[in-house]
């Protein structure tokens, strides 16, 4: 049996119950962004957090085939000589400013994500264990969170 796709408007819900300080900055009938803050370990980062309904699969943008979320504040910091996942650990590298690249929070190769669950119980948590592992790595230089990556992304950022 294929699952169904929740609509805009029930993802929009659910966020609004479960993460209610996370606000609708835009919304269409097929797209919603998203932004909010939420708390690693010890401080409070604001997140944009897009996604849209799939039209075209598989050639549809990132944000059409699983929710994106990005760290807007404070901006990630960069560790070239972290021992582990130099220069920024777990994310899908975007240009101009690799600060802002979406988070990888899950494995879509695994299935761990379809337009059928729920973003507010899914992609927030999710989001919330990357920050936290995220505060480790800066104090640590190593990645405690798991997950794999199809290509090693020191080389892309070089």
């Amino acid at each position: 049996m294929a699952k169904k796709v929740k609509s805009i408007g029930a993802q929009v819900h659910v966020m609004h119950l479960r993460w209610p300080n996370f606000e609708v900055h835009k919304r269409t009938t097929d797209k919603v962004i998203w932004i909010g803050d939420l708390v690693g370990i010890e401080r409070a980062y604001t997140l944009w957090v897009e996604y849209g309904l799939p039209r075209n699969p598989p050639s549809d943008p990132m944000f059409r085939r699983f929710p994106l979320v990005r760290v807007v504040s404070p901006r990630l910091e960069l560790q070239w000589d972290a021992p582990e996942e130099a220069p920024l650990p777990h994310v899908y590298f975007s240009e101009p400013d690799i600060r802002l690249s979406p988070l990888c929070l899950f494995d879509p190769a695994a299935g761990e994500w379809d337009h059928s669950d729920t973003i507010a119980l899914t992609t927030i948590p999710w989001a919330a264990d990357w920050l936290a592992c995220y505060e480790i790595w800066l104090a640590t230089g190593r990645w405690q969170g798991g997950g794999r990556h199809a290509e090693n992304p020191t080389e892309k950022a070089s």
